[in-house]
């Protein structure tokens, strides 16, 4: 999972970009009426079979059936392997903990009202405990935002986050897609179903389940003495200057939270190279040992 910095994304709205975040609500994501949740899944053999991992099918799918577990009142969703209630050899071999098919499940909510913005996905995983050591296949879980041609027939555009511990944070630049194209966001289970046998309860628990919640979107900083910084706008470079701390470390990032320059000066002042970076708005954070400040600067 990447390192983020919720700050700058919470800066872009207080400084007037034109940029949404969502934080993961377990209400948004149940199922109509109260929330705009959906599931999705497309079924492959299990190549352990002999089989080459054929795609077979996709359809609507039940949230709880994907599985994924919507905790309203823990503002939280639990997501485990798929556990088909069907006996059939299609799906499973009676006797064998591992069945015949790969699963990919997806809980996401589709919201096309986001093309044509910026935007943001974020959500804090609080534990992963998926233990598939004695599995054929390991299983692929990942928080995603994907863009859809207008005819679902390719993936536009996307970014996601493995759901390791912490939290993850997606940005979406959508602004160029405004013909049509529908965009998702949410999370993708993808792996083995286990067969659905109450003798195998015991086993499926000890695969173990990852729990998401909302991030926790914070401000709070502590202040560095007064800065400085000129010129600002610039077409080349900017003096960041403290009247009387160290500046550990400067690091500055574009609208979307990609980090584009980091400086260690380890003095009180430092000259920060812009003559390679596009025209815009950018975000510095400024460390100190005593705490961090943030800055809007300008590229022109």
């Amino acid at each position: 999972m990447r390192k983020i910095t919720l700050f700058l994304t919470l800066l872009s709205l207080s400084f007037g970009f034109s940029q949404t975040v969502i934080n993961f609500d377990a209400t948004a994501f149940s199922p109509d009426p109260t929330g705009n949740g959906l599931g999705f899944m497309n079924v492959f053999d299990n190549p352990k079979n002999g089989t080459i991992g054929g795609y077979q099918f996709n359809s609507g799918w039940g949230i709880p059936d994907l599985i994924a577990e919507l905790d309203t009142g823990a503002n939280s969703v639990t997501l485990k392997p798929n556990r088909i209630g069907d006996t059939d050899p299609y799906w499973q071999n009676a006797g064998v903990l591992e069945g015949n098919k790969i699963m990919d499940a997806n809980l996401f909510i589709q919201d096309d009202t986001l093309a044509g913005s910026v935007f943001s996905f974020t959500g804090n995983v609080t534990s992963n405990s998926i233990d598939d050591s004695g599995l054929s296949i390991a299983y692929t879980t990942i928080a995603f935002i994907k863009v859809f041609a207008a005819d679902f027939s390719s993936v536009l555009a996307e970014d996601t986050a493995v759901l390791t511990p912490g939290t993850f944070l997606l940005n979406m630049d959508a602004t160029s897609f405004t013909s049509g194209e529908h965009v998702q966001y949410g999370f993708q289970f993808i792996g083995p179903n286990i067969n659905s046998d109450a003798s195998f309860d015991t086993d499926y628990d000890a695969i173990g389940s990852i729990v998401v919640e909302p991030a926790v979107l914070s401000t709070e900083e502590f202040e560095l003495s007064e800065i400085s910084i000129y010129p600002n706008p610039t077409t080349s470079t900017w003096n960041i200057e403290s009247n009387s701390e160290t500046i550990n470390s400067i690091e500055v990032f574009d609208i979307l939270g990609k980090q584009v320059a980091k400086v260690t000066p380890n003095t009180t002042s430092a000259t920060m190279d812009a003559s390679e970076l596009n025209d815009g708005i950018y975000i510095a954070k400024i460390m100190s040992t005593t705490g961090s400040k943030t800055v809007r600067l300008i590229k022109n």
